[in-house]
Parts: structure tokens; sequence; C-alpha cells
């Protein structure tokens, strides 16, 4: 990003003459290399608006310290980056390892990372030194990972493993250093903390990622970069691009080309992220002001402003399209009245349990394990969710009018989740209840747009390649829903978004024949080769029914995979509410039973449709309520880690 310091806050010039000076000390006491203080420092300056008020002016020596650990670990990590990518240029100028060769790069990169921790441990504090070297541990552990994803385009779950601990670990350390001073006496609650700062950093790496694109964005270093080097990023997830077999203009044409453009749609969803944040600082830092809100609409500004170099007004989208949703169904486009109207016939909460009725019978069986008082919260999810699917499963209509329907329900969704009545009471409750949650939008939207996958046929080579699609069109339900009863700890949706993809695999496996009637294959092909089977296999299968050998083997392979999800997701559920535990365990036993019953079949699934009857669904609900009590128990307390990426 830019040295452009209007994102910052007034006092970033004091605060680089009081690092520097600390800095000197430091290298004076203790001979400890120190990197010169540049840029933007943006981590302590993030730091610093967390502060009170009162503070800001003199934060004193720990303070400092630990911020200057801070930095020195980024500078190494910025010396590294740019070993890693080959680059050249970095603030405008050429890099350490062009100019003077890699290894005298690596060397003062090692040492500054190593002598970083000496400075943090002279903060004072114990606890944050704790977190502050699980923060280098973390960043470490994320940039090995994108070195080794380099040239695939990974599903959104694990990039946002990634940006969470390259870029957000040290964050969530900057705004400990805020919580573990000496004059605290209130009791922290540190992990809050640790996650409210990995937000923000995971914001500014998306804000980078978006600038990435931009040629005009004089960024200090070359214009798509991260498309050269084949890396992925969010706004590649939000343009639908499946691959890197783009040129240069044409994924510049799919990101800013159309009516909200993909670089639009991306300002409004950091624009939400900024809101949740600052919704969030209330109670994580009670002593705070507006200063960080200053820090966080000035990189909003800067993402603006970048884009109108481009010649797009990235004004906000949402509030703008959610301002005329008022309009008469006269005055809307056909595929909007369209989308009106058919959502509208589905009605509110009461009405919904008969559309559940006549659309999963497995979900109504689940769902009645809630108490009534969040019940309707989940139906409004699952009820939005069907009703997306639906737009593209029963509408018989070209595929370029299926696709302004969908559009037309992404921009009247993202209308009530602003607050916008679009006189949709599907709408009304299911997004104004994200929105009272401080739910992302990101959910809804990345639903829509792996409904839209279905569109038109995509093959898939290998479980990877599939696994974007499970995410978008499953494993986002289940990280809305836990969301939407606050709870985000990481290690919880990461388990929520392993749930979503084996069903959705389960689901695959159930409906084989009947996708295959409808012209779709979402086996992977790769994986039916390895077992001697191709597209003809499963023709041969949906019109005689024979089974053969391989076919078996290959079934249960996939199956095998997804009771591996099935077992990581169950590892979470004890530490879930009760309230919420009991139908998700069900819930997942009950699909997870699908399995027995396409054995049941003799594997047959291309003229067969497996389903669990209800007693059998009793029996394995039972066994699923009994199996929680057991994994409670034996659980004694132990907090899950994060699911590697």
């Amino acid at each position: 990003m830019p040295a452009d310091r209007s994102a910052l806050d007034e006092g970033a010039g004091d605060l680089q003459a009081a690092l520097t000076a600390a800095a000197q000390r430091v290298a004076a006491d203790t001979g400890v290399p120190v990197p010169p203080i540049e840029g933007k420092l943006l981590r302590p300056s993030i730091a610093r608006a967390l502060l009170p008020p009162a503070l800001r002016a003199a934060p004193g020596d720990d303070f400092l310290r630990g911020a200057l650990a801070i930095q020195m670990v980024h500078e190494a990590s910025l010396l590294h980056d740019d070993i890693l990518d080959d680059a050249s240029i970095r603030r405008g100028a050429p890099t350490l390892n062009a100019s003077r060769g890699i290894g005298p790069a690596l060397v003062l990169g090692d040492h500054w990372l190593t002598a970083s921790y000496r400075v943090a441990a002279a903060a004072g504090s114990p606890e944050w030194l704790g977190v502050f070297i699980d923060a280098v541990e973390r960043t470490v552990a994320g940039e090995v990972d994108q070195a080794r994803h380099a040239g695939t385009l990974v599903p959104p779950e694990t990039y946002e493993s990634v940006i969470r601990r390259k870029s957000g670990a040290l964050f969530g350390a900057a705004a400990a250093l805020v919580a573990c001073r000496g004059d605290v006496t209130t009791t922290v609650d540190l992990p809050s903390v640790v996650e409210f700062g990995t937000r923000l950093g995971a914001l500014y790496q998306r804000v980078d990622d978006l600038l990435d694109y931009c040629p005009n964005a004089e960024l200090g270093k070359p214009a798509l970069q991260d498309w050269t080097q084949r890396k992925t990023t969010f706004l590649l997830h939000l343009a639908g691009v499946e691959s890197f077999d783009l040129s240069d203009d044409e994924i510049h044409a799919r990101l800013f080309h159309g009516s909200p453009s993909t670089v639009e749609r991306a300002v409004d969803r950091l624009e939400n992220e900024v809101r949740a944040l600052l919704a969030e600082q209330a109670r994580v830092f009670p002593g705070s002001d507006g200063q960080l809100g200053e820090v966080l609409r000035g990189w909003i500004d800067l993402a603006r402003g970048r884009l109108a170099r481009e010649g797009v007004e990235a004004g906000s989208t949402a509030s703008t399209l959610g301002a005329a949703r008022t309009a008469s169904a006269t005055e809307r486009s056909s595929a909007e009245a369209f989308v009106v109207g058919a959502a509208s016939s589905i009605g509110g909460p009461e009405a919904w349990p008969a559309f559940f009725g006549r659309h999963s019978k497995s979900f109504r069986f689940a769902s009645r394990l809630f108490p009534a008082d969040r019940r309707a919260e989940i139906e409004g999810v699952y009820a939005f969710c069907r009703f997306t699917d639906d737009l593209v499963d029963e509408a018989e209509v070209p595929v370029d009018e299926a696709r302004a329907r969908l559009e037309a329900w992404r921009t009247l969704a993202r209308a009530a989740w602003e607050g916008h009545d679009t006189g949709v009471p599907l709408l009304r409750h299911a997004m104004g209840r994200m929105r009272e949650a401080d739910v992302p939008f990101t959910y809804a939207d990345e639903l829509i747009t792996g409904v839209g996958m279905d569109l038109e046929p995509v093959y898939y080579e290998r479980l990877k390649d599939l696994e974007l699609y499970t995410y978008r069109v499953a494993s986002v339900v289940g990280g809305w829903i836990t969301e939407l009863f606050g709870l985000r700890d990481e290690a919880l949706l990461s388990r929520a978004f392993a749930l979503g993809h084996a069903m959705q695999l389960t689901n695959i496996l159930r409906d084989v024949g009947e996708d295959w009637r409808n012209g779709r294959l979402y086996l992977p092909r790769g994986l039916m080769r390895d077992h001697h089977l191709d597209p003809t296999s499963i023709e041969a299968l949906v019109r005689t029914g024979r089974v053969q050998p391989a076919w078996v083997e290959f079934v249960e392979s996939l199956m095998s995979v997804a009771d591996r999800h099935y077992e990581l997701a169950f590892e979470a559920i004890p530490e879930l509410p009760k309230f919420y535990a009991r139908p998700v365990a069900v819930a997942a036993r009950v699909y997870q039973g699908i399995h027995d019953e396409i054995r049941r079949n003799g594997y047959d699934n291309g003229t067969l449709r497996a389903h669990t009857s209800l007693p059998r669904k009793l029996i394995v609900g039972v066994g699923a309520l009994r199996e929680l009590r057991r994994v409670r128990a034996e659980s004694n307390g132990l907090r899950l880690s994060p699911l590697d990426a």
C-alpha cells in the first residue's frame, strides 16, 4: 500500500520519532540490530490508535519496546517476502536482495527476527511476550503456507487462514500490547483482543489485495504482482475466477467491468467489515475513542481514490442500490420483478415449515431440536439458501436470464442487509437478523456466487478443485449460522466449514444420477480415472443401474473423505452452546447416514436416490445425542486448534 499518511492518525510523525529514539536506545544498550524506522508503521500506529486518548502522547517505554519488536518482525518478513517473490522494488527503491543479493538480505532478515525476541522480552509483560511469540510463529507459518500454495487457486477458507496468520497475527500482537500494558487494572479478555487485532490485519490485507490490481495505485511495487505470481486473493473468489489461465486484459475485465463491478462489490465488502469491527471495538477496548475508525475509514477512502484513477466510481454500491428498493414493481427489471414475486410468495417465518416440508425433511427433522426462539433464525438462513438454489434449479430459462435473476437477488439481499426495505419478508427476516448479529454479508454473497457456478457445466479435475464449490454452497452456511449465534472462534469456524464440505460431498454422492440427467457432473474426473472410470461409466450406470466393482471403490473413497470431515466437525460440537450442539450433532449424523443408504442400494446412485426413513432418522438421531454426551465428557474442557489449511 502506498505511503499515504492520510490513512493514519495525525500523530504518526510523533510515533516515528518516539520509535526511532527507542530503537537507538535498544541498539546502544544491548547491541541488538534494529531496522530503520520507516514505512507506514501500520501495526504500531494501530496499537497507538487503540490506546486511551490520554496515553497517546506519551505511551511509555514498555509500549514502545513492544511496538519496536513488532515492527522488527514486520521488516524481517518484508525482506523474506522480497526474496521469495524475487521482487526488485520495495517502497519505490531497489530491494536489498536486488541490490546486494539474496545472502545479505536473508541474513539481515534472520538477525532482525531473532533480535525481536529480546526486545519483546524487554517490554515487561510475560503475558504479552507469549502472545508475541505465538504471533511470530503464526506469521512464519502463514508465509510457508502461502508459498506452498503458490500457483494454485485455493478455496476461500484456505486464503482466509493464510492471511489471518501471515498478515493478521502481528496485528493481533499489536492489539494485545495495548491490553497488556502495566497500567491496566481491569480484567482483559485477551483471546478476544487478539482475535480483534487479527481481523484488523486480515482487513488490511484485503485492501492491499484490491490495490494490487490497480495499475495506477502507486504502491511502490509493480502492479498486478499478485496475479503475475499466481497468488489467490479474495477478489478472484468474488469474480468467480477458477484458474490463472487468463490474460491481464481478461482479468482486468472480470474485475472492473459490470454493474456493479467486482471491485465495487469488493469495496462494499470491506466497508461491511469496517462496520463490524468498529461495533466490536467498544466491547473489546472500552477505553478507546474514534481514532481507529478514522484509520479504517482512511483505508476505505484510499481504496476508493485508487479505483477512481482506474475509472471506477466506487461509491457505496449497496447503499445506492438499496435506496432504490422502494421502486414499484413496474419500475424494476423483469429479473428483479420475478425474484421479488417468487421470494415474497414464500412468506415469513410462519409459512416456512410448509416450505421446508416440501424441500428438506432432514433439515426439518433436525431443526425441531432448536428452542423455538432460535429456530426461526436457523429457518431464515435455510429458507434463504433454499430459495437461492431454486433460482437455478427450478428456473427453466436461458442462462443469461437465470444469471440476471441471481444478480437481482444478490442486490436485493445486500440492500436488505444494509437495512433497506425490499418488500420481501424472507430478506427482511434473514438479512435483518444477519445484520443485527454482525454477521458479514460475505456468507450470503459467497453462497449466491456458488449457486451461480451451476448455471453452466463445470468439471472438476481433483477433489481440491471441487472444494471451492463445496465451500460456497455449503461451508459458508455453517459459518453463517455459527457467527449468527455469536461464535467467531477460528477453530469452531474451521470445523463448521468442514461439516459443510462433508455434507455437500454426501449430497453429490446421493444425487449422481439426478445431476447427470440435468447435465451436471461434480465428481472429480481425475479421481475417477484413478479408479479406471470415466463419464461413460456414469452414463452406463444411469442407463442400466449396473454397478461395477471399481464404482464401489470410488464411491467408498469419496465417502471416506466425507467421513473424515464429519469427524473433524464432531470434535467441535462439545464447545457449542447446548441449544446449538444437539441439532448440529443430529443433522451431521443423519446426513452422514445417507452413506449407509447408498450401501443398502448396492451403490446404485445412478437410478436410485438414497433417503433415510423417519424411523431410521430417529434411531440415528438418538445415537447422535448419546455420542454427543460421550464426546463432551471425554473432551474434558480441552480447546481445539484451528484446522490446518
